[in-house]
């Protein structure tokens, strides 16, 4: 106050609501929370999934034995509904996930104890979720009785305000053990671990998050927190759980890594390296972030990864007592649409939850003839997402990250509802005012990865990734076919992510000027959309070729 004079609510106040077009009105994480209006109650279409196995690791205990059995779930991003994959499968669906879990709760009775964890990211992902701030996905995952969930890097996406306040509803820990302030103080709100007690079985649980959090979030939702190596301190915390009679030490992990096809062999990652740097006990690690199906053993540590979006569930069975000399049985069950229902109690949690914003995400945008996938780097989506940018900001150049783009757009009508799913992050675009040589800086940042992971427009890139990092590009021509003036002036359209270090490419820093535009990128994409002739046809170019030589 004695700088300024005066206080502004800049300063101590970070705005927990959006505006939207239309008529439903959506309330914050806090006292203000859930008035909506002009409401159409719509039940959702679902069709019945039920599970099946992938990947069991190992044969049938002995009878008589008992267990402990680790039922774990990771990156629901906010999947209430069930969707379809590539093959029109229905996946997902909290009811019926909550079906699945359900299952392998009874199917194990009474010669199990049970123990319900998540790996993070719950709650970012859909119109359901977001437009309340994941209150749903909390109601829904306290109604399954979870004992604890580890704190992704996408549960900061509206703020710790927002987060504080669903840890709050929350009737499971959510945690962190990482997680520090930059000066190393310990963040006292986000706790480390707990143990919990399943018949005489105890269980210590410890939370961790990716080192990546920073740079796989924007910058000002992470401000003045740091994310440390978690092998050290999951160390120290697992012998101090055993001190205090844990039976078992679990690791809930928001880190993840790639594998082959079957999800046992060629595994990579961060939660890999993690778990061989580990020097104490641990008997499972339940990870997530990388949505991808892991099931495989590191030091013989079983690691599991469900996918995400409610696709599969984790099954782990560790044997207690003097059963304790038999390997660990662990699992991935896919669930798919065949006979199992959906479980009352969690559909009517998921109906309310829809019914709540339908009127908004029901709204046609446009229409698609054919699905527009979301597969490889480089895919008409994107480069649809890139334009639709560039036309909004008014830049000669677009650069669009793929993290940002969550799905795929179904074939038929585009709703408000498909488009939000695709970009449901909020994200606000920025006008970066560079130099043809700044600009070429930023795209041989974006080429120094093993693989491309943006899509562009206003320009395409002929690159070899044979050569050092830093000196790949080829050729750069920009949408009239001149080449790339190093000395020439550009307006490229990137979003707040990129703008502010996301993905670590320094965006925002290498410009001359960066200005904030005040306009969503869903906005843009359903603005963009409109301006097509209809149905629209995405542009299928490749517009960042390698050349091997």
């Amino acid at each position: 106050v004695k700088a300024r004079g005066a206080v502004r609510q800049a300063d101590y106040f970070k705005p927990n609501w959006m505006m939207v077009r239309g008529s439903v009105v959506i309330g914050g994480p806090n006292a203000l929370e859930g008035r909506i209006v002009d409401v159409i109650l719509v039940a959702p279409a679902v069709a019945p999934l039920a599970p099946a196995s992938v990947n069991a690791s190992r044969p049938p205990f002995p009878a008589g034995t008992r267990f402990l059995r680790i039922i774990a779930t990771n990156d629901f991003h906010g999947a209430l509904e069930p969707r379809p994959d590539a093959n029109g499968v229905r996946r997902g669906g909290a009811a019926y996930v909550a079906a699945a879990i359900d299952r392998a709760r009874a199917e194990c009775a009474p010669r199990c104890e049970t123990l319900l964890l998540d790996a993070g990211d719950m709650f970012q992902g859909t119109p359901a979720s977001n437009l309340a701030y994941g209150r749903p996905v909390v109601e829904y995952y306290n109604r399954m009785g979870y004992a604890a969930a580890a704190l992704g890097n996408h549960e900061f996406d509206w703020g710790t305000d927002s987060l504080r306040a669903r840890m709050r509803q929350a009737k499971y820990g959510i945690f962190g053990a990482n997680v520090r302030y930059t000066d190393g103080r310990d963040v006292k709100w986000i706790r480390n671990d707990t143990i919990v007690k399943r018949g005489a079985t105890r269980i210590g649980i410890i939370g961790v998050s990716t080192v990546s959090t920073p740079t796989s979030t924007r910058a000002g939702d992470v401000v003045g927190l740091r994310f440390d190596d978690p092998a050290p301190i999951v160390d120290s915390i697992g012998t101090a759980l055993r001190k205090r009679g844990a039976n078992f030490v679990v690791v809930i992990a928001h880190a993840g890594a790639s594998c082959g096809r079957d999800g046992a062999t060629d595994c990579g990652g961060e939660i890999i390296d993690f778990a061989r740097k580990l020097t104490t006990k641990v008997d499972a690690i339940v990870s997530g972030h990388t949505h991808t199906l892991v099931n495989t053993e590191v030091k013989g540590i079983p690691v599991v990864q469900a996918r995400s979006s409610g696709r599969a569930i984790d099954v782990l069975d560790l044997p207690i007592g003097r059963s304790t000399g038999l390997p660990v049985r662990h699992q991935v069950r896919e669930l798919a649409a065949d006979t199992i229902q959906p479980v009352p109690a969690i559909d009517s949690i998921v109906r309310r939850a829809v019914a709540r914003v339908s009127s908004l995400v029901d709204r046609h945008v446009a229409t698609i003839p054919a699905t527009l996938p979301r597969q490889g780097p480089q895919y008409p989506l994107g480069n649809l997402i890139a334009d639709a940018q560039r036309w909004a900001g008014k830049g000669d150049v677009a650069i669009m990250n793929n993290g940002g783009i969550r799905t795929e757009l179904r074939a038929g009508d585009a709703t408000y509802g498909s488009l939000f799913e695709i970009q449901p992050f909020g994200n606000t675009l920025y006008a970066l005012t560079m130099t043809g040589s700044q600009l070429r800086g930023l795209l041989e940042a974006m080429l120094a990865r093993n693989s491309v992971d943006d899509h562009v427009s206003g320009l395409t890139i002929k690159y070899d990734p044979t050569r050092p990092k830093g000196a790949r590009i080829v050729s750069v021509t920009m949408v009239d076919n001149s080449p790339l003036s190093d000395t020439k002036t550009y307006d490229v359209i990137v979003n707040d992510f990129l703008a502010t270090g996301g993905e670590g490419y320094n965006a925002g820093g290498r410009a001359t000027v960066s200005k904030p535009l005040n306009i969503v990128d869903l906005d843009a994409l359903i603005d963009y959309l409109k301006t097509l002739p209809q149905p629209i046809t995405a542009p299928a170019e490749v517009r960042i070729a390698p050349i091997l030589p």
